[in-house]
């Protein structure tokens, strides 16, 4: 663990087991702005010179990976984290980020712990409310990643014969286009890839059952697992992954279930993340993607 300047950031926290790195920073946040292969390529985006005017201040997305509470309301949803963290060390691969309660009331704290070996990264998040009144709220967590392709698992297919009921909700916004070519539905995956030639946003949401979504990108896999609550209740028409794209922009959105929040309580919400390389496909052809990919998945249980 070790100290250095990160996109313009002086005191970002540098962590490594020799496979990976991370890079948390001091001066804003809670966030992660790096995880990638040590010496390599980060697979999360960064946007330092994007902002958004608010009442509350002015919020910058900067990249990386972020905490935020839903549902998406302005500006509270947008309260500005451009202040400095309390943070500590917990042994070489572990670093506790906090921030005391927002121009929203929300006190957010962001625990990153690296594995000794090998990817595997445990981001465990929580989110506090200091409103003085109960609110309605969930976790979010949203990673911002380079232009690739959001990959989000279907329940597995069965034919009309082997099951007829329901399975699971797919929700749109009101700017989706289901026909825009950045999207693929297909029987195991559904896919939202990010273009830069086109500037218009597109988000899709689903109620994810296994455990898992990913991002594809220059052959590098960036796996996020979580688990999935069968009787929980979901934000935005019961789900709990999104993607979202805005020409070169994208991220994949995580969210914990809904539940009323008193002055003082806490929502908690624990993801992993982990990497492939080589994986040689591009989303363009589903089966391709498929063959590269789910050995890869498999490989951590799903």
């Amino acid at each position: 663990m070790n100290t250095v300047t990160y996109m313009g950031l002086p005191d970002c926290v540098r962590l490594s087991n020799g496979s990976v790195e991370l890079i948390v920073p001091t001066r804003v946040g809670p966030r992660i702005l790096y995880y990638g292969r040590a010496g390599g390529e980060n697979v999360l985006g960064s946007f330092p010179e994007s902002s958004v005017k608010t009442a509350l201040g002015t919020w910058k997305p900067y990249g990386g990976h972020r905490l935020w509470v839903w549902p998406e309301l302005f500006p509270a949803t947008y309260a500005p984290d451009n202040d400095p963290v309390e943070h500590r060390a917990d042994g070489d691969l572990s670093i506790v980020l906090h921030k005391p309660a927002d121009g929203a009331a929300m006190e957010k704290a962001i625990r990153v712990t690296l594995a000794p070996a090998g990817t595997k990264v445990v981001v465990e998040q929580k989110i506090t409310s200091h409103n003085l009144w109960p609110i309605d709220v969930a976790t979010w967590a949203i990673s911002i990643v380079r232009s690739g392709v959001g990959i989000v698992p279907r329940v597995p297919f069965r034919t009309h014969d082997e099951y007829a009921p329901m399975t699971q909700p797919l929700v749109v916004c009101a700017f989706t286009d289901l026909q825009d070519p950045r999207f693929t539905l297909g029987q195991k995956y559904i896919l939202l890839r990010a273009d830069p030639a086109r500037g218009n946003s597109q988000k899709i949401g689903l109620r994810n059952k296994e455990n898992w979504c990913a991002h594809l990108a220059n052959n590098t896999l960036f796996v996020k697992s979580f688990r999935h609550e069968n009787r929980a209740v979901y934000p935005d028409y019961g789900v709990n992954t999104e993607v979202y794209v805005e020409g070169a922009f994208m991220e994949v959105e995580l969210m914990g279930p809904r539940q009323t929040v008193w002055p003082g309580e806490s929502l908690s919400f624990t993801e992993e993340w982990h990497l492939f390389d080589g994986i040689q496909a591009d989303g363009s052809d589903l089966e391709q993607l498929d063959r590269a990919i789910a050995p890869a998945v498999q490989s951590l249980g799903y």
